[in-house]
């Protein structure tokens, strides 16, 4: 059947485990929904018994029965990542995120899905959200978000969008530095202002590119906080706080903005 892709045990667990209840509509009768959860099981049974062939038309016969059963696009998109056929599970993968739009590692394999099968505006996007909600998560999304940045590089580099492979290879970079902290190495504070200061490089030359952006303004803040340049730091705060309103920052990035401005205010002494 082929080389699996590593996320593909991640796929057939979710496929296994989650419950069906909740996909169940008002409009359902229960009729129907006792059919195609019968039906799932099916193709769950088969799947167990090496038969992918005969899963795949017990999930589809579910689908028949009840179209909103996300549950069955999943345990598709799963089978055919198990025989190889990622132009064949991406839809199916796609239709799950869209109907359980919460459940952020499936949208990232599904990103990465589209990217692997040369969807660059389909990828960025999905990439994008799944990037703005992993900055919810804080510290523990920090090494996916370091892929998520790579892949939107990689993507911006075909496209020769200059700005977005600078500010995404900026971010990358810093996250970098922020995960060596964790890492107990003696030479490893040079190591980290090392990729800081790439980090500020590539900033500067996205801020170039767009000068009326906010995003490169609020990293290189980020950047310059993490060397404990406090000047450049506040420089940088000030130029993200004028463009913030006119710019497209996350959820997370807004709320950093107006934290760091409120600090720094609350610092000024009042004349």
């Amino acid at each position: 059947m082929g080389h699996r892709p590593a996320w593909f045990l991640l796929l057939a667990v979710s496929a296994g485990c989650q419950s069906l209840a909740s996909v169940e509509t008002p409009s359902e009768s229960a009729a129907e929904a006792s059919a195609a959860r019968e039906l799932w099981e099916q193709g769950q049974d088969a799947m167990r018994r090496g038969q992918p062939d005969k899963a795949i038309a017990c999930y589809e016969q579910s689908l028949a029965v009840d179209a909103s059963l996300a549950q069955a696009h999943l345990s598709l998109a799963a089978t055919y990542l198990e025989l190889g056929n990622e132009a064949a599970a991406c839809p199916h993968l796609g239709m799950y995120v869209e109907a359980r739009p919460n459940e952020g590692m499936l949208r990232a394999h599904y990103a990465e899905l589209l990217f692997r099968l040369n969807k660059p505006n389909e990828a960025r996007e999905q990439f994008t959200r799944y990037m703005a909600d992993a900055q919810e998560q804080g510290e523990p999304a920090s090494s996916s978000l370091i892929h998520c940045h790579s892949r939107l590089m990689e993507i911006a580099q075909k496209e020769n969008d200059a700005y977005a492979e600078h500010l995404n290879r900026g971010i990358g970079l810093l996250l970098l530095a922020r995960a060596r902290v964790a890492v107990d190495d003696p030479g490893g504070d040079q190591d980290r202002e090392g990729l800081l200061c790439k980090a500020a490089a590539e900033l500067a030359l996205a801020r170039l590119e767009q000068p009326d952006e906010a995003r490169p303004c609020w990293y290189l803040h980020e950047v310059w906080s993490q060397l404990a340049q406090r000047q450049p730091a506040d420089r940088w705060l000030r130029e993200a706080d004028t463009a913030a309103p006119f710019s497209s920052l996350t959820p997370a990035e807004q709320r950093g903005l107006q934290l760091a401005c409120a600090c720094r205010a609350a610092e000024t002494p009042r004349k």
